[in-house]
């Protein structure tokens, strides 16, 4: 048990605790306020609704990630098309699975933990933020697969 523990501990300070993942953090966090900024200028001034809301924010801030990722983060010798293809992917993949297991904590905490939105309006968030920081990691090693996986591929000039 004790080594299992410890495993862990190695393996959590080996891949995650490092300067890269760091720097993965803070773009995502930049990111969220982009995507958050875009999403109440689109809904609020542009009535735009929330469904075109998120997808206009989901673009701008994932196209932000994709960049500030391969200067920052993960550093490819090669940016195609291809490899943008890819990581928007992981995106869209991501933001699928956020809202589905945004959506089952949400149906948790209203029905099983019967707490009422309407008079903790705060609580809100933490179906979504749980969802989020679940998916952080899982994120970060996609990404960085297929930073790997693409960097290497040229793309021809037909």
């Amino acid at each position: 048990m004790i080594l299992k523990i410890k495993n862990i501990f190695m393996f959590l300070i080996s891949k995650i605790l490092t300067k890269k993942f760091l720097t993965f953090a803070i773009i995502g966090v930049v990111n969220t306020m982009i995507h958050m900024f875009v999403y109440w200028v689109c809904y609020n001034q542009f009535k735009l609704g929330p469904f075109l809301s998120n997808t206009a924010a989901f673009i701008l801030a994932s196209t932000f990630s994709y960049f500030a990722n391969a200067i920052y983060t993960f550093k490819p010798k090669n940016k195609t098309p291809m490899q943008f293809s890819a990581v928007m992917m992981v995106f869209l993949a991501r933001l699928l699975t956020s809202n589905v297991l945004t959506w089952g904590f949400d149906y948790i905490i209203q029905n099983w933990l019967n707490v009422d939105y309407s008079l903790h309006s705060w609580t809100t968030i933490i179906a979504p933020f749980v969802a989020s920081a679940l998916l952080i990691p899982i994120a970060y090693f996609s990404l960085e697969y297929v930073f790997k996986a693409t960097d290497g591929i040229k793309q021809s000039k037909e």
